[in-house]
């Protein structure tokens, strides 16, 4: 029969601790318990459940626990990892020893995902997308690590994992008070943590053997938390409706509310980190959100250090001789309404334009105004011209585009009355300011006046104003200006002759 060492870490868990140790009676062979210094009886309630106890300043969640696993004699068949806050009941009791009951080589698992279920306000929560709630607890002797993260850490183990229906109870008997303490605290550790993966690049979604919900959860936090209005409402809503949270009755309505409040402490203290890093020189905006309760020194340091990064940053090339800057290119410069605008256009207008017959210019025509383009009267636009950004354009009374067309509006694009856009050409209104280690989009605007002829694949660059009755000659590029009236050729374009209209 194999054997189960069970670790467990506290900080004041007296009220908890009893009922967790009491479940373990006969299932465990070896109780370890990590303590961080309890000022109340957790250490002695300990000793009086029967496990061995160790004294260990706190290091964050993540590392307290790897290091009780790489320190301790875990030399049991299998490892479990419990919160004090959490017990066994019966029917996963049953289960588990199903599976110590045979040699732990010949289960093919490596570790199992076990459910939990939580209780608010003493009271279960069976929906509100809480339960079944799967946490990766239960490994063979050393086949598990947890990843370096703040909160919600998560524990690694290569190898099939498996999964165990039977609830474990999660039930915090400290009380509303302590119960809100914590998640503020949670909310200061989880935003630090967001901060950290948004300015390294390393958001975790990667890692293995993560359940689809939490990976799903961590880039919904990363990429929309702190651009998303009204955060807390729309987690409320989620839960409470979309995840039928209303069964839970009085005590599913306030565990909603109290998670889309969590949401929006998270999404204010994450905002204000990014605001710190862009906008000042202070490295001490971590602990403005209370790092006293944070208690993660090498997590603190690296934060506030990328706080000040936000200075220019040079290093020296010897081989070069002169000091080089490192770009900083900006991460978007679109605002979140304006992703949802850009999204909506490519999912449903693009379609909507593109599928149509080669004829139907006032279909098309009406597409673009429903997206905000200024679209003149008998306007002819083939239905595989690319646009982007149709409420960035205007194209006045007869003009005509060609086949394969691309109008990059980024920013806008304005072509007069009577004018040709003939086929491959290219219309780009936006670039970059490679002066600035930031990168930034610049959207500079486009007019191309009245009665013109933009030859085929053509360019016509950012800021480029081209006059009326002007030609720019097939493959020609227009990096600047072209007065009216004139024939360019070449690249960059050049003035060749007079246009002579008869």
């Amino acid at each position: 029969m194999a054997t189960l060492d069970v670790l467990i870490i506290t900080y004041n868990e007296q009220l908890n601790l009893p009922h967790c140790l009491a479940s373990l009676k006969g299932l465990a062979r070896q109780v370890y318990v990590v303590d961080s210094n309890s000022t109340d009886r957790t250490v002695a309630l300990a000793r009086e459940g029967g496990a061995t106890v160790l004294e260990h300043p706190w290091a964050g969640y993540a590392q307290q626990r790897n290091w009780a696993l790489s320190n301790l004699d875990f030399s049991a068949d299998w490892t479990l990892i419990l919160d004090a806050d959490e017990f066994i009941e019966q029917p996963l009791r049953q289960r588990l020893l199903e599976i110590f009951s045979q040699p732990a080589e010949q289960v093919p698992e490596n570790g199992f995902f076990i459910n939990r279920l939580s209780y608010f306000m003493d009271q279960p929560i069976r929906h509100c997308g809480f339960f079944p709630s799967w946490h990766l607890r239960l490994f063979k002797r050393g086949a598990g690590q947890y990843e370096n993260r703040a909160v919600h850490e998560h524990l690694m183990v290569d190898g099939k994992i498996g999964y165990i229906r039977e609830p474990m109870l999660h039930h915090d008997r400290r009380g509303l008070e302590h119960y809100i303490a914590k998640h503020n605290r949670y909310s200061t550790l989880e935003a630090i943590q967001l901060f950290r993966d948004i300015t390294t690049g390393r958001g975790g979604e990667h890692l293995v053997n993560v359940s689809p919900t939490t990976r799903r959860n961590r880039w919904l936090k990363r990429h929309l938390l702190r651009r998303l209005p009204f955060a807390g409402f729309w987690r409320f809503v989620y839960m409470y409706i979309l995840r039928r949270g209303f069964l839970d009755g009085v005590a599913g309505m306030e565990f909603c509310r109290f998670i889309g409040n969590y949401d929006n402490m998270v999404a204010v203290k994450l905002r204000y980190l990014l605001r710190t890093r862009r906008g000042a020189r202070q490295a001490d905006a971590v602990t403005a959100l209370g790092t006293a309760a944070v208690q993660d020194d090498g997590l603190v340091k690296e934060v506030e250090h990328n706080l000040a990064s936000s200075e220019p940053v040079t290093l020296e090339d010897e081989s070069l001789g002169s000091a080089i800057v490192q770009m900083r290119p900006e991460r978007s410069p679109w605002s979140f309404r304006q992703k949802v605008a850009r999204a909506i256009w490519m999912l449903m207008g693009r379609p909507l334009f593109r599928i149509s017959f080669h004829n139907w210019y006032g279909y098309r025509a009406a597409v673009l105004r429903l997206f905000g383009a200024r679209i003149g009267k008998r306007v002819c636009i083939r239905p595989t011209v690319r646009i982007e950004i149709p409420w960035n354009l205007q194209i006045e009374e007869e003009a005509v585009v060609g086949d394969f067309a691309i109008l990059y509006s980024l920013g806008t694009i304005h072509i007069g009355k009577r004018t040709i856009v003939s086929q491959y050409a290219h219309l780009c209104a936006g670039t970059h300011d490679y002066t600035d280690r930031r990168f930034p989009l610049l959207r500079t605007p486009i007019h191309i006046g009245h009665d013109v002829w933009i030859g085929a694949d053509t360019w016509v660059g950012p800021g480029v104003t081209i006059g009326d009755r002007a030609v720019l000659g097939a493959r020609a590029s227009a990096y600047k200006n072209l007065p009216a009236g004139k024939v360019y050729v070449g690249n960059p374009a050049r003035p060749i002759k007079e246009r002579v209209i008869r």
